[in-house]
């Protein structure tokens, strides 16, 4: 059986499945739900001094295209659930009640914080030191951005290395324990808040990547929905987008950095893509708040599932494996060095021409009615008519050999059955 024990930022998680900081950390009970599922660690819900960063919205959640989310397919979470409700004294008290149970479970506490002013910052740290195993500190929350005022919160601080980096320092000032960064994608290219981070060791690694914050519009009334407002915007379509940003701040550095990746970690498949991609640990909001808690359970059971498939003897063995495969734009072979042809099967062909509509190169020969052939001197190779063929009646060769035009990654989930709402 593949060991699932990895060192994240100094410290040894039983397995690599950590709940993000969101509605399933929001207090003891639903902390306690996270542990019984078997995570191998929590990061609590980011508290603020503010008041109003308190006081979430109501409704805060739609979940658009939900009979897919039901089906278990692909789906976008709109919220604009905001920080903690509770003041950071009485959320100290949450934590400190499960404490017993995560240590008897072996589940790491990541305390989330965010506020405005270095003195802030410092006094924030020290009030949860006594029931923290690490820091997350949140320079991503679009929230933060929007009510800070004059100060800089959250996602404007991922923009700036200066910013950060002081942050950082108060935050080292006050304690001991771990630390790492939370970074958001919309503050532009987070590389070099990345390397900063590594050359200052001022943290012992960072999280990749926030939600990003959308605008759905009711155009019946020409309003925006739930509050009316900007809200985050997230879910499992992002996970490639995420996995981008890991890939790009391990390759910045050296592969030299420590990565919790999140952003559309939605099951089991995201999470070891993630991981090829350069993470050690991963988390998850969007998929708890769709499903519920046991999502945790059975993304851990599928991974320990794959890896002991695929002979791997620990999540070790896959961190960052795809990097050495990750080629350059100017070093990927063009159609000058490789040209694959379509090739349609007769029997399969049901004469529907959706794939002569979609051909821009004039290589489909169709009439209506009539089974397809393929003008091979016009063929790019491009895919498309293959992937679009509801009977599959096309594929790609290449020197008589088949290419593939799906991979068991994302489109995977398609085959595992639905999930059950």
């Amino acid at each position: 059986m593949a060991d699932l024990s990895v060192t994240f930022g100094g410290i040894r998680f039983k397995n690599p499945l950590i709940a993000a900081s969101a509605t399933p950390t929001r207090n003891g009970e639903a902390m306690q739900r996270c542990i019984q599922a078997g995570v191998g660690g929590l990061v609590t819900k980011t508290p603020s001094f503010d008041e109003i960063e308190r006081l979430s919205p109501s409704p805060c959640f739609y979940i658009m295209y939900p009979d897919q989310a039901r089906a278990g397919r692909f789906y976008s979470l709109y919220t604009s659930e905001q920080l903690s409700e509770f003041e950071p004294e009485e959320y100290v008290k949450e934590i400190q009640a499960i404490r017993p149970m995560a240590e008897e479970q072996n589940c790491k506490i990541i305390s989330s914080i965010m506020t405005g002013t270095i003195e802030q910052w410092k006094r924030m740290t020290e009030m949860f030191v006594p029931v923290s195993d690490m820091f997350e500190l949140n320079l991503a929350c679009p929230y933060g951005a929007e009510l800070a005022g004059e100060e800089a919160k959250g996602c404007l601080i991922s923009a700036s290395p200066s910013l950060a980096r002081n942050i950082l320092k108060a935050v080292r000032e006050v304690t001991d324990l771990p630390i790492i960064a939370k970074l958001s994608i919309e503050a532009g290219d987070i590389t070099g808040v990345c390397k900063s981070i590594l050359d200052d060791q001022l943290a012992q690694g960072v999280h990749l990547t926030h939600r990003f914050t959308g605008l759905e519009i009711d155009i019946t009334t020409g309003k925006p929905i739930l509050s009316g407002t900007l809200s985050g915007y997230g879910g499992p379509w992002m996970s490639p987008i995420s996995r981008k940003w890991i890939a790009r701040a391990m390759q910045t550095t050296g592969q030299k950095l420590n990565i919790c990746g999140g952003g559309g970690v939605d099951n089991w498949r995201d999470a070891i893509a993630h991981i090829m991609a350069g993470a050690r640990t991963v988390q998850m909001a969007a998929a708890p708040i769709v499903f519920g808690y046991g999502i945790f359970s059975e993304t851990l059971k599928k991974m320990e599932r794959f890896l002991d498939n695929h002979h791997y003897r620990s999540v070790g063995e896959i961190v960052g494996m795809a990097l050495d495969h990750l080629k350059p734009l100017d070093q990927v072979p063009r159609r000058d060095q490789v040209r694959p042809l379509s090739v349609v099967d007769p029997a399969k062909c049901s004469g529907c021409g959706q794939c002569y509509e979609v051909c821009f190169f004039e290589a489909i020969v169709y009439r209506k009615g009539e089974k397809i052939s393929i003008n091979t001197d016009r063929c790019e190779g491009c895919g498309l008519c293959t992937q679009v063929c509801p009977k599959d009646a096309l594929k790609l060769v290449l020197e008589g050999k088949e290419l593939p035009v799906t991979w068991a990654g994302a489109r995977g989930r398609m085959a595992e059955g639905k999930r059950k709402a």
